[in-house]
């Protein structure tokens, strides 16, 4: 063997390179294995507030929810009115603070109940004004506007801060708003003929509240009573019944809608059944001054506005919409009707609808918790004798809004709504039957949208069919309740939607 071959196979010394070679490696291990313990507390932290964080900017999101379904339609509060003032420096689109500004700043807002170092979050809106918001809103932006909001969407963004980490959400804001309700009972359309047979109904524009009236502190809520008591703040009293400005077209003489609303309070006690805000001096009183168009335009019920509201109503999200036709009519107590709203004796909101085309499914009509849109559209009847729904069997009860369209509503025995019910469209009548016994809280809206009936124009006395009737031996009460439509407002014609983090 040669001497270099015996040298390569020698191995001596080779033991210690490779002990420091393995010391070397496992220090090195060791070393990344604690610095990356070092690191779970920081990663751990991190975590914390990039959650923290993002649940303060979901805080501010349902405080910038809360702010603009409760926003009034117009004036101030209104969407339009955030729009117009706290502009956000350098933003594009344009925006504004929702949250108080300070010396142009926006003042970072605390958790409710929470200090400071739980997080704090601000909140901006802004309209949908540029052509990139249409596939976040899924509507036509109003290109180019940007202190204004005229279609119900805004786009809110809000920034959550805590321990210097922040997260931003942004979601879509929607609302039908609506109308003007001057009245308990509005009647805004061509004409208001109301027929009043009896003295047993009740038509109140005081501000009523929905709260408990007796055993309050019992700890077990089914122990306790509620009631529709009047609130004692009536600064949102309406007129008992309100009527548009002007002359009624088929009339002769000339009469005005006033006037012809207040034909048949023919006593005083038909009067005395009339109550709410006076025309003159605007204090509660009763009879004909509470009987009036409302002064201030803006106020005004109309044709044109209530079209409008419809018109967005029908094709609003949540809308359930029943058509009611004449070859699907019923004969109950001689009259045709489309459907047939009888009540479930087990839950009375939840009735059953028939026809005699073979119609026989269950409504929900709703309740306070979780009111509903029923829409119920009719077919032209120039004989005005179609009653798109009549309510007959057991009681019935519902909650939010209720609108019969081109038919007559008939109400035959007990209905109790919380909410809007509107009848509208072309030679319709809200009729409260013989027997029947109705109560409203909220608004009730009789809309005619076609005057001539017979195609003529009639004496102030003269015979021709009627867009309300009150009829004899009924016990009909409709009452003003803000609470009951701002429920409505808020649970029914307001959307969040497209929800993201940006």
């Amino acid at each position: 063997m040669s001497p270099w071959a015996s040298r390569v196979r020698n191995e001596k010394g080779v033991a210690l390179p490779l002990a420091l070679f393995a010391l070397v490696s496992l220090t090195a291990f060791v070393l990344t294995f604690v610095s990356m313990g070092g690191m779970e507390p920081q990663v751990s932290r991190n975590l914390k507030d990039s959650s923290q964080a993002r649940y303060s900017a979901e805080a501010g999101i349902e405080s910038a929810f809360d702010q603009l379904a409760n926003a009034p339609g117009a004036g101030t509060g209104s969407w339009t009115d955030l729009l117009s003032q706290n502009a956000v420096t350098g933003s594009n689109p344009a925006a504004h603070w929702l949250t108080p500004v300070a010396g142009g700043n926006p003042v970072q807002q605390q958790l409710p109940g929470l200090a400071v170092t739980f997080g704090t979050y601000t909140v901006q809106v802004r309209n949908d004004s540029v052509a990139t918001d249409q596939p976040v809103t899924g509507a036509a932006p109003e290109i180019g506007v940007t202190n204004a909001d005229n279609n119900g969407i805004v786009i809110v963004t809000a920034t959550g801060t805590h321990n210097g980490v922040t997260r931003t959400i942004q979601v879509v804001m929607r609302r039908v708003s609506l109308p003007p309700l001057p009245g308990a009972y509005s009647v805004p359309g061509a004409q208001a003929d109301i027929r009043f047979k009896n003295p047993n109904f009740s038509i109140d524009g005081r501000d009523y509240m929905y709260t408990c009236t007796a055993n309050c502190n019992d700890p077990n809520p089914a122990n306790r009573t509620y009631d529709y008591v009047v609130n004692p703040n009536q600064s949102k009293m309406k007129f008992g019944m309100a009527v548009q400005p002007g002359v009624q077209a088929n009339l002769t003489p000339a009469t005005t809608y006033e006037q012809r609303a207040e034909y048949q309070l023919d006593n005083a006690q038909k009067q005395g059944n009339v109550m709410g805000k006076s025309q003159v001096g605007g204090g509660f009183t009763t009879g004909l001054d509470t009987v009036a168009p409302p002064a201030n335009p803006s106020e005004v019920l109309n044709p044109a506005k209530m079209q409008s509201f419809l018109d967005q109503l029908a094709s609003f999200s949540g809308t359930q919409v029943i058509q009611s036709t004449i070859a699907c009519a019923q004969n109950i107590s001689g009259y045709p009707v489309g459907l047939l709203m009888s009540g479930n004796a087990a839950d009375p909101s939840k009735p059953t609808l028939t026809n005699n085309c073979g119609m026989n499914q269950t409504v929900d009509l709703g309740s306070r918790d979780n009111p509903k849109l029923v829409y119920f559209k009719g077919e032209l009847d120039p004989s005005s004798t179609f009653a798109g729904v009549a309510v007959d069997g057991q009681p019935i009860k519902g909650a939010g809004i209720l609108v019969v369209e081109d038919g007559d509503f008939r109400v035959w025995n007990k209905f109790d709504w919380d909410g809007i019910v509107i009848v509208t469209g072309r030679y319709v009548s809200s009729i409260f039957e013989k027997g029947g016994q109705a109560t409203v809280n909220g608004a009730t809206i009789a809309n005619e949208t076609v005057w001539d009936e017979y195609g003529t124009n009639l004496p102030m006395g003269g015979s021709h069919l009627w867009d309300g009737v009150f009829d004899s031996s009924n016990k009909t009460t409709l009452r003003h309740s803000q609470q009951m439509l701002d429920m409505v407002q808020r649970a029914l014609l307001f959307r969040m939607s497209t929800w993201r983090e940006i």
